[in-house]
Parts: structure tokens; C-alpha cells; sequence
């Protein structure tokens, strides 16, 4: 009997070692797994809209569940609404000068076009641009207003502008069409040059963004151009009378065209999958930790992609972006919950459409299954499979925290570390940081095969992963176990770099760039000290006009901004809630 109890317990040790060792061990071999999985052409790039996007969500949820974690929202997967480009409806039509025009042949609506129609007279534009500056001086409206007509104006600009910083400000679509409806437009006709026979050349790149502006907006071709203006005047005299002047061309016609618009949005439903491991310290449970990765990709490429082969249409498999940042985070919730010994709750998340302006994680922070004000902090993980010969890990959003410094220092070892303190940054970290919750970002850092075909899994450094993993887990483990929270602190401007780089000025906000309000141009995070703060604009507003000029969009928002130089003073109309406000920003 003494033997056998003797064996017993020699057999129960043993197996207790190689569950401990179990548990101690984050696999290459379950690592290179995951990666390979999720950037093999089975996936398709992963691309939200895409089969490959609702099969890499049910590997990973597949995955998250044999990890032994419980699945959130429904089953796991939390719907996330996503439009993906746009498509025409049946009641577009363009005629003129007794000619009816060819949908796709000699016309198209641009997909932000009002979806409505209009008769009215005829304006020539010129290229459209008013510019007024120290050093510049065109209004091609020659301070007419348009009163109730369709304006007719050509893309880019004139030839001895194209080089000057101002002008090229102003020559985009989008700037064109607000100048227009500033000057009371009620339809536009942008002429585009490489408009072929066969169909729009989409010079404008459907942007992710479905805001539509008030009036129906038309993309015609040089033909079209012509033949509705009826050989009272040609495009080509038109462009050379501008070329030799060198001044603006300004012209009332009394052709009247009629016209009509109808842009549908192509919406798709994609979902973050979401899991967690409740905490085991009763005092502690509502203050959870984010472990997160997003999973989605660039798909196939080709042009508005983010493609850095934009004329390649092949698969980009994302093997290290992200795949690598999905499989880190499958390892950590295994390692967690097989270990179930911290006392926070942890959630696991594989955010979508991060590629498509943080849509994913958007959601999450919109919707969260828990209080967010209670969450203690977000680990992220973007692109964490590239780790070079000389071990550069760049963490970010280390100075979001008071304690997130020491802990570093103290838990993670083997690397030449690169901290940046910054809490805002190009990842779904981003999201959590505009709601004042400390972010820590593992990257391994950018290169040449990012965003192309090329990132694909024969060039992960598996070794190289599971080392930033393992440092990983010993700092979540320490999050989750400390006795008091981390400490939130600012840390940098909580505006990113997806800003444009032409503004002389900014207000000092985080807008939405996914576009979640279609009105206006809603706040998502104020820094202090900036000029919004200071004039007492909130997160959550939602920015209607500036100096009474109307702003549906970021676009507009970025549009009307490129107007003012610093030390000016402007209005700035908002909706909070229900109410209107106006305040005056000093810039």
C-alpha cells in the first residue's frame, strides 16, 4: 500500500511539473501555427468585406476557445457596421442642350454626392479655386456667387500654379467642392481629364468616409464637357485662354442642365472577437485589463488600399501586420488562463478594421461589454514579428501611466529597448488613450515588406516573437496583480499624425476619423493647453461650422482649417447633445 501511495504521489509531482511546464511555455511551434494560418491565401489579406475576413474571425474565435477563456457579446463576436466603397443607384441621369447623357460613359456621381437632383442654369468656374494669401491671389469666381445653378469646373489646376504650396492646398476635389457650395452652388460638374470612354478613371479614391455633401456632384468627361456646352465654348479654349491669361476665367450661361444623383453606400458587417478570464480578487473585479491585436489587412491591394504597391492586385497576406500582434495575443490568453491567477479581469481582443481608421477598436471603446471607465489599462500589439539581429522593441505610450516606467525596467530584459511616452499612435491603442486609459504598444518596428505583398510568414522571426511575448505576459501579469491601478497621466497631444501635414494651425483635438457621425465632425479627444481647450470645447462635440462655414466632415474640417495662420481668432459652431454653441478659438 506504501508503494502504491508512494508511486501515486511520484506520478501526481510528475505530472504537475509538465502542467507547470505546460503552462510556463508559449510555443514557437503554436506561434508559427497562428501566423502561418492567418497569412496563408485562404484568408485573402484578411480584408474586412472579404470571405477570408469572417474565416480568420472564426479561426481566431476557434482559437480563443480552446484557450479556455469565455466569449463576450454574441458568442464572441461583437457586429461592427463598416462601409466599404459605394455602388450607383437607378435614378441617376444628366441632360443638356437637348442630349441625354450615359451613366459610366460620359458621366458618374462621386460617391459623397447628395443623393437628390437638380435643374438649373449653367456657370463655368474655371478650375474652381479661390486662394487669398500674402503671396497668392486667384478666385476663379471672381467674387460672383452661383446663385441656384450647376457650376462647371475643372479638376486640378492651372499650369503656373501647380507648383505653388498654396494653390496645391486648395486644387483637391473636396476643397473645390466646398469653395463651390460657399458660393451658393446647388450642382456641381467636375470635369476630369483621364475620364475615359469606358468608365470614370475613380481619380477619387473612395476614402471611408460616407458623409455626403448637400448638393448632387458630377464627374464628367472632356467630351461630356463639350458636347453639353453645346459649341458655345470648348473645354480646350477654356483651359488655354486660362493658360495664356494666366488670370481666372468667369463665365453666366443660360444653358440649363438637368441632373440627378444616386450614390449608395456598400455596407458591410464585419466584428471584433472578443473573450476574457474573470479576475480572482473580488475588490478588483471591474477594473479589467485589454489585451488586443488587430487581425484585419489590406486584402488583395490595389489603389485606396494603403498599399505601398497600389498597382499590384495580389494578396497581402499581413503575416507580421498583424497576424504576428493576433498570435501574441492567443498565446497570452492560453498562458493566462491556464494559470488563472490574476486578480484582475483580462479581456482578449482581435479588433477589425484597424486599416480602415481604428473602426474596430472604435467600437469597442463605443460599446464595451464592461464599465471603460473602470478598465485599468490596454496592452496593444501591432506588427511584433519582425525582430531585428540587434532586438530593437520599440514600447509606446509609456508615459500614460506614473508606474508604466519602473515596471519596464524592472520586467522586460533581453532588448534594446525603445520607449516612446506618447499615447496617441498609428493602433487601436489610440482609441482607449482618447478615453484617458494608460496604453502600453509592442512593435517590433516598420519595414520594406510592410503594407505590399511581401509580409508574408517565411519572414517572421518566430524566436524573436516569442521572446516580446513572454516579456509581455510578465507585464500584464504585474498589471493585473498590483494592488492599486496604474496611474493615468497625460502624455502628448492626444492628435495623431493622420492630420494633414498642410494645416498651419490646429485646434488641438483627436477628430473621428472613421466618420461615426455623419453631421458634422464629432470631437474625439481634446488636448489641454491647446486651443479648443482653452476655448472650452469638449470631447463628444461635434463641430457643425467654422466662422459660419459649414463642416460635415473631417474633410471640410481639414479643408476649412488650411484657411488660417496662428493668432487668428475664429467661431467654432458645435452640437452638444441637443444644444448649439458657439465659441471663439484663438489659434
Amino acid at each position: 500500500m506504501k508503494i502504491l501511495i508512494k508511486s501515486l504521489l511520484i506520478t501526481a509531482i510528475v505530472l504537475s511539473a509538465c502542467t507547470i511546464q505546460h503552462q510556463a511555455k508559449i510555443t514557437e511551434k503554436e506561434l508559427s501555427s497562428s501566423i502561418s494560418k492567418l497569412s496563408s491565401n485562404e484568408f485573402q489579406g484578411r480584408k474586412p468585406g472579404l470571405p477570408g475576413d469572417s474565416l480568420a474571425a472564426r479561426f481566431i474565435l476557434d482559437k480563443f476557445k480552446k484557450t479556455g477563456i469565455k466569449m463576450l457579446y454574441n458568442k464572441g463576436f461583437q457586429p461592427v457596421k463598416l462601409i466599404t466603397g459605394f455602388k450607383f443607384g437607378n435614378e441617376n441621369h444628366l441632360s443638356a442642350a437637348q442630349q441625354t447623357f450615359e451613366l459610366g460613359a460620359d458621366y458618374e456621381p462621386l460617391f459623397f454626392s447628395a443623393n437628390k437632383s437638380f435643374s438649373g442654369k449653367l456657370a463655368l468656374a474655371g478650375y474652381g479655386v479661390t486662394i487669398s494669401t500674402d503671396s497668392l491671389k486667384w478666385d476663379d469666381y471672381q467674387n460672383n456667387q452661383v446663385d441656384g445653378r450647376w457650376v462647371l469646373i475643372l479638376e486640378g489646376l492651372p499650369a503656373h500654379l501647380q507648383q505653388l504650396t498654396e494653390a496645391k492646398k486648395n486644387s483637391d476635389v473636396r476643397s473645390k467642392v466646398l469653395n463651390a457650395i460657399d458660393h451658393h452652388a446647388n450642382g456641381i460638374l467636375m470635369v476630369t481629364a483621364d475620364f475615359n470612354t469606358k468608365g470614370a478613371a475613380r481619380t477619387v479614391i473612395f476614402d471611408k468616409n460616407s458623409t455626403p455633401y448637400p448638393i448632387p456632384i458630377l464627374q464628367i468627361s472632356q467630351k461630356t464637357a463639350d458636347r453639353l456646352l453645346d459649341q458655345q465654348l470648348s473645354f480646350s479654349e477654356i483651359q488655354n485662354k486660362i493658360k495664356t491669361d494666366q488670370k481666372p476665367f468667369f463665365r453666366l450661361t443660360e444653358l440649363t442642365v438637368n441632373g440627378e444623383a444616386s450614390v449608395l453606400p456598400k455596407i458591410t458587417m464585419t466584428q471584433n472577437v472578443v473573450g476574457w478570464l474573470p479576475g480572482k480578487d473580488p475588490k478588483l473585479s471591474d477594473e479589467y485589463i485589454v489585451v488586443g491585436a488587430h487581425y484585419d489587412h489590406l486584402g488583395f491591394g490595389g489603389p485606396g488600399s494603403g498599399s505601398r504597391m497600389p498597382d499590384t492586385v495580389a494578396v497581402h497576406p499581413g503575416a507580421d501586420d498583424n497576424a504576428s500582434g493576433v498570435a501574441a495575443v492567443i498565446e497570452l490568453a492560453k498562458r493566462f488562463s491556464h494559470g488563472k491567477n490574476n486578480k484582475r479581469p483580462i479581456l482578449f481582443v482581435a479588433f477589425t478594421a484597424e486599416e480602415f481608421g481604428l473602426i474596430g477598436s472604435k467600437a469597442f471603446v463605443a460599446e464595451p461589454p464592461f464599465n471603460l471607465k473602470k478598465a485599468s489599462a490596454m496592452f496593444n500589439f501591432d506588427m511584433v514579428g519582425r525582430l531585428d539581429s540587434a532586438k530593437d522593441l520599440t514600447i509606446g505610450g509609456v508615459g500614460t501611466a506614473l508606474e508604466t516606467n519602473t515596471l519596464i525596467d524592472s520586467l522586460v530584459h533581453g532588448f534594446n529597448v525603445k520607449i516612446s511616452k506618447e499615447g496617441y499612435g498609428p493602433s487601436d491603442h489610440s482609441s482607449f488613450y482618447g478615453d484617458n486609459i494608460p496604453v502600453i504598444y509592442f512593435t517590433s518596428g516598420v519595414h520594406d515588406q510592410y503594407h505590399t505583398p511581401k509580409d508574408t510568414y517565411d519572414r517572421i522571426n518566430i524566436k524573436g516573437e516569442k521572446m516580446i511575448i513572454e516579456s509581455a505576459y510578465l507585464l500584464i501579469r504585474e498589471v493585473a496583480n498590483r494592488d492599486k491601478k496604474l496611474t493615468y497621466q497625460e502624455s502628448g497631444p492626444k492628435e495623431g499624425n493622420l492630420t494633414r501635414t498642410d494645416l498651419k494651425v490646429s485646434l488641438g483635438i483627436i477628430p473621428d476619423f472613421a466618420g461615426i457621425v455623419k453631421e458634422g465632425m464629432r470631437i474625439d479627444g481634446v488636448t489641454p493647453g491647446r486651443p479648443a481647450s482653452k476655448a472650452g470645447l469638449l470631447k463628444g462635440d461635434i463641430i457643425i461650422a467654422i466662422d459660419g462655414k459649414k463642416v460635415g466632415s473631417i474633410y471640410d474640417y481639414m479643408s476649412r482649417m488650411k484657411a488660417y495662420s496662428p493668432g487668428q481668432i475664429i467661431s467654432v459652431d458645435v452640437m452638444r447633445g441637443n444644444l448649439k454653441k458657439v465659441f471663439l478659438v484663438t489659434l
